[in-house]
């Protein structure tokens, strides 16, 4: 069964890389890989609609959402007071930045003690909410509901066919796949550029690097 979060669907492999998969086996293969590039990308894929977000005013122009590939800003309001939607723009979809277009945001968090308190961490305390829709229409959610048009990109579809079709595959692995044994159980993985593991093949991350978030 399709999840919201899946980056393809099982009709979308090669039939050569599907074959003699069962069908709960090759859902557990896809649900893994989704969640792997979402992981690496650093925030969900999938389109979700009306987040609400407490964050953290720093007391500058700017506010960051924990979300990326943000598609618009419902509204943001500040101690229980909707915010003027002209005040604010959404300055980075990829980064989930705001900036304040006059004045900035508040300061939330810790102050210094005294006769004049000035800030000392920003912190979430809950003053600062935003509602925002992010991410794209998925395969997965396309395959719950046909209504849906994909517009996830390309790069990121193909990307998660990669890591599929490599972890299903004993034959022909691309170049960065190393394999060991442990006892009577063989595993197979991805070196990274260190000689590390790393979670996906290099041409996936190669394909997702401009949709990347680094924190």
């Amino acid at each position: 069964m399709p999840a919201p979060q899946d980056l393809l669907t099982a009709a979308m492999l090669h039939p050569a890389a599907r074959a003699g998969v069962e069908t709960a086996r090759l859902d557990l293969f896809i649900a893994a890989a989704s969640e792997a590039v979402a992981s690496y990308v650093g925030y969900p894929l999938h389109r979700r609609l009306g987040v609400v977000e407490s964050v953290a005013g720093t007391g500058g122009p700017h506010l960051w959402l924990k979300s990326g590939a943000v598609r618009q800003v419902v509204r943001v309001e500040v101690r229980g007071v909707e915010v003027d939607a002209a005040s604010y723009a959404l300055d980075s979809a990829l980064l989930g930045r705001l900036v304040a277009r006059s004045s900035s945001w508040p300061f939330t968090g810790s102050w210094t003690t005294g006769v004049s308190p000035t800030p000392l961490v920003a912190r979430d305390t809950g003053e600062v909410v935003v509602t925002y829709d992010a991410g794209w229409v998925t395969p997965g959610q396309r395959a719950l509901d046909d209504t849906l048009q994909v517009d996830l990109p390309a790069a990121i579809q193909l990307a998660a066919i990669e890591c599929v079709t490599a972890a299903l595959s004993r034959d022909g692995k691309p170049g960065d796949v190393a394999s060991e044994n442990i006892g009577g159980t063989s595993m197979s993985y991805f070196a990274g550029e260190g000689g590390g593991r790393a979670a996906l093949p290099s041409t996936a991350r190669q394909m997702l690097t401009p949709y990347r978030r680094l924190r």
